[in-house]
C-alpha cells in the first residue's frame, strides 16, 4: 500500500504544522510507503538561511523513515533545490517527476502550458543562476519575502478547477502505456479515472484543505481519498509479495 500526500503548504507555528507532525507519527506506526507530491511546504529553499525547524524536522523524519519504508519526494513549485541537496534522505526524489515501475508521479504545475508567466518564473527560479543569487545576493531574504507575498496574493484570484482537457492532452503527448498509474498533485482536486488506453489517472486533493490523503493499492489499482484521521482508523493492510 502507498500513501500519497500533496499540497499541504506547511508553515512554521501553525495548527496545520502540528497536525502534519501527527500524520507523520501515524505513518511511522504503519507498514505503508509514502510519496510526497510537492508543495509540502509553503516555501522551502534548501539553503541554511532560508530553512527553519519545520524543514529540519521533516527532513530528519524522511531520513529516518527511509530506512524502514520507501519514501519518495517530488518538488512542487514551492520547493527549490531540495532534490539536489537532500537526495540521501529519501528512497528517491526528483525536481519534477518520478517513474517507478508502472507508477508515474508528477507535481503537475507544468501541465498548463498557457500559463507562460508561471512557466518562465519556474524555469528561472530553479536555475543555477537563481541558486547563486539566493546564496550570495545582499538583501535576498527581503526580496524573497516580497515575492512570496506577491504570489500568495495572486494565487487567491485563481479559480480552483481541474483542467481535465489539458491533463488529457498532456497524457496523450506523454504516450502513457497501458497499465500505468499516473499521480498528480498541484490542482487541489480529488479525481480518478480508468482511461480507455488502460492507464489510471489520479489527481490528489490538497492536504491543506481538509487534511486529505490518498491510499493506493497497487494490486487492485484502487485509490481511496480520505482525511488522514479516517485512513488511520482503517484496518492495516499487510504488504503483499509484489510490494516487498
Amino acid at each position: 500500500m502507498l500513501i500519497l500526500i500533496a499540497d499541504s503548504h506547511l508553515a512554521e507555528n501553525t495548527s496545520s504544522h502540528a497536525d502534519f507532525i501527527k500524520l507523520l507519527e501515524w505513518i511511522s506506526s504503519s507498514p505503508y510507503d509514502v510519496c510526497f507530491l510537492g508543495d509540502i511546504m509553503e516555501l522551502w529553499i534548501a539553503l541554511p538561511k532560508f530553512e527553519g525547524s519545520l524543514h529540519q524536522k521533516f527532513l530528519a523524519w524522511c531520513g529516518k523513515e527511509s530506512t524502514q519504508r520507501k519514501i519518495y519526494l517530488l518538488e512542487g513549485n514551492h520547493e527549490f533545490f531540495v532534490a539536489a541537496r537532500y537526495a540521501k534522505h529519501f528512497t528517491r526524489c526528483a525536481g519534477d517527476s518520478l517513474q517507478i515501475g508502472n507508477d508515474f508521479f508528477c507535481h503537475g504545475d507544468l501541465i498548463q502550458r498557457h500559463q507562460c508567466d508561471h512557466l518562465i518564473f519556474r524555469r528561472i527560479s530553479k536555475s543555477r543562476f537563481a541558486f547563486f543569487l539566493l546564496r550570495f545576493l545582499p538583501g535576498i531574504l527581503k526580496l524573497v519575502s516580497l515575492l512570496q507575498s506577491f504570489f500568495q496574493k495572486k494565487s487567491r484570484h485563481y479559480n480552483k478547477h481541474l483542467p481535465l482537457p489539458e491533463i488529457c492532452h498532456w497524457l496523450e503527448q506523454r504516450k502513457a502505456k497501458a497499465g500505468e498509474n499516473i499521480f498528480l498533485g498541484h490542482f487541489h482536486q480529488a479525481y480518478q479515472e480508468m482511461r480507455k488506453d488502460g492507464t489510471a489517472l489520479f489527481c490528489l486533493p490538497a492536504w491543506k484543505e481538509n487534511q486529505e490523503i490518498a491510499l493506493f493499492d497497487p494490486v487492485t489499482r484502487c485509490c481511496t481519498f480520505l482525511p488522514w484521521q479516517q485512513v488511520a482508523e482503517l484496518p492495516i493492510q499487510p504488504k503483499k509479495e509484489s510490494e516487498r
